[in-house]
């Protein structure tokens, strides 16, 4: 049985979000409107390893000039969290937050589920503004498909 992705699926039907799933890559991705912007997030059920992987993108690919300064704030920023960590990839600049979940014993529930989620929107939302001062740019450039293949 497939319990973290049995939990997943209630947990989005409780928050009433509408999802894709890809059975091939076992992952449900939907997005997530703010006052600032709309979030494209993903959950990823491993379910041999026992961990709920979640993973939040922000809106703006950062430019490669930038992305020095990124990852030293980025790292400043990483000091201070206590449930995920920001990921820069320095390839093509996706800004993402990022949260491990274990399931212990395949011990977990829709709450847990639903922590991941609001912890990866909240902790974008609550650096959202620091991130847009960063880049020297304004809101009106927010590409919203950032992070959907």
């Amino acid at each position: 049985m497939k319990k973290i992705y049995e939990t997943v699926l209630c947990a989005l039907k409780e928050l009433k979000l509408s999802y894709n799933y890809d059975e091939e890559s076992d992952i449900f991705d939907y997005r997530i409107p703010t006052d600032n912007t709309s979030y494209f997030q993903r959950l990823l059920p491993f379910e041999e390893q026992e961990i709920l992987f979640s993973v939040t993108n922000f809106p703006i690919m950062i430019p490669e000039d930038k992305r020095f300064m990124f990852v030293n704030l980025l790292n400043k920023l990483n000091l201070k969290l206590q449930l995920g960590y920001f990921v820069l990839d320095p390839e093509d600049g996706e800004l993402t937050y990022r949260i491990a979940c274990p399931v212990d014993n395949g011990v977990i529930n829709t709450a847990i589920v639903i922590v991941a989620i609001g912890n990866g929107i909240t902790t974008m939302e609550n650096y959202f503004q620091e991130f847009i001062t960063a880049l020297g740019t304004t809101t009106a450039l927010i590409d919203t498909q950032c992070g959907e293949e």
